[in-house]
């Protein structure tokens, strides 16, 4: 006698779909995570290779950081330039300029190319592509340079030697901006919220954490699992999230004459 051959019930398959559908829901995120951890790391990776050259750089300068006001010429008179558009506008590039021959402002990513030898580092893997062109050598940036290193704070400034950081393991020169293609930036007075006591510290409740560095706009997602990664003054570079970052909450970890 000829036996049947069983397939499955309907009831079995649902129910073996239902399982794969469930082990999908719970390690896909794992995977996502998983990605993200490693992008992360990239990030941290360009961050210590920024740091490096920035300390390599400042050996070099008698102990100066990389100026933000200066021209070819090297006078302080003509950074951020206005001489010149952003690419593919009419719109005046201001601190966003590259240095391509014969403008001004040989910026901070550009001075540093001899000591890192590698645009690439300009690019936080995890950066949202939203702005203008993909990162180049004259007009990128994932990452940005604090502008109390840059110009100690004033403008025209000169920039900060470490003879002027009281406290090097805390104080921030780059950070990620959570963009991939943004021009080569430098910022760090967004969200100052008194020009006449910038030392002061305020609560979580009045801070615009939208328009306060390290979230200068609000474009400038923490990308990295709701954190960025921080470059600081001794050379070293961690991940935190901006909440203990916030220039109104720990204004010495920016502002050098805030430290004691």
């Amino acid at each position: 006698m000829q036996r049947c051959k069983r397939g499955f019930t309907l009831i079995e398959l649902l129910v073996v779909i239902a399982i794969i559908a469930i082990l999908a829901a719970i390690l896909f995120p794992v995977f996502a995570q998983a990605r993200e951890k490693a992008r992360s790391a990239s990030c941290l990776s360009n961050g210590k290779q920024l740091a490096n050259g920035a300390m390599m750089y400042v050996q070099d300068y008698d102990e100066q950081f990389m100026e933000i006001y200066r021209t070819l010429n090297n006078d302080a008179t003509d950074w951020p330039t206005m001489t010149v558009n952003k690419p593919g506008s009419t719109e005046p590039a201001g601190w966003y300029t590259g240095p391509q021959l014969g403008l001004t402002s040989p910026n901070w990513g550009y001075v540093m190319q001899p000591y890192i030898k590698n645009t690439g580092v300009y690019r936080c893997p995890s950066g949202a592509k939203t702005a203008w062109k993909p990162a180049t050598s004259t007009d990128n940036a994932g990452y940005v340079y604090s502008n109390w290193i840059g110009d100690g704070g004033a403008y025209l400034g000169p920039a900060a030697a470490l003879a002027d950081i009281k406290k090097p393991a805390d104080t921030i020169v780059f950070w990620d901006t959570g963009k991939a293609n943004w021009a080569i930036e430098m910022q760090g007075w967004n969200g100052v919220k008194d020009w006449g006591n910038t030392c002061k510290v305020y609560s979580d409740a009045e801070i615009d954490k939208n328009n306060t560095c390290p979230k200068c706009y609000g474009d400038w997602e923490a990308r990295h699992q709701g954190g960025r990664n921080f470059v600081f003054a001794d050379g070293h570079v961690k991940w935190s999230k901006d909440d203990m970052m916030f220039y109104s909450k720990v204004p010495d970890k920016w502002r050098l004459q805030c430290q004691q």
